[in-house]
């Protein structure tokens, strides 16, 4: 009786915290999306207010910025820096794919991403600013509709997990 009883906590306490880890992919990807705002508002600022090649200045803002963004820019900065070749668009391609799978990033945010490289690097300093501005008017919209979606799902993940230890632990004890 007492094993049973062990192994319902124990099976209770799994499935609680998975639906704990999956709720707080809901918290992590809002906060990684402010981050990200934040980043590209200092990215912006150090386009216009300084001359500073552009791997260089993605390093200075990425030293700001610890953060996945901040792993992004570090990366595109250091591709470039190796000079083998790769023009802007292709080495942001590269950095985002590189850090894209370990993060909280929703497919639609990568591509925000993605499409701002295309354009960093290669128009001029009014055109940049320009497509950063757009981006980060678009990623706002994903930062509000993720706050929306973060306060239906945490709750409802964490509950489910609790809820699913107790129905396994009903349906097999």
């Amino acid at each position: 009786m007492v094993i049973k009883l062990i192994i319902s906590f124990i099976i209770i306490g799994c499935s609680s915290l998975i639906g704990i880890i999956y709720a707080n992919t809901f918290i992590e990807r809002t906060k990684l999306l402010a981050s990200v705002l934040s980043t590209l508002q200092m990215l912006e600022t150090e386009i216009v207010f300084s001359a500073t090649p552009l791997p260089e200045l993605l390093s200075k803002v990425a030293r700001k910025s610890r953060t996945e963004m901040g792993r992004i820019l570090e990366n595109t900065a250091e591709i470039l820096r190796r000079n083998e070749g790769y023009l802007f668009p292709e080495a942001w391609k590269k950095a985002i794919e590189g850090v894209g799978d370990e993060t909280v990033f929703a497919k639609e945010d990568l591509d925000l991403l993605l499409n701002l490289g295309n354009t960093l690097g290669i128009s001029d300093t009014s055109d940049q600013v320009k497509h950063i501005r757009l981006t980060m008017e678009e990623i706002k919209r994903n930062y509000e509709l993720s706050i929306i979606v973060q306060s239906k799902s945490v709750r409802l993940y964490r509950n489910l997990g609790f809820l699913v230890g107790i129905t396994i632990v009903i349906v097999f004890f």
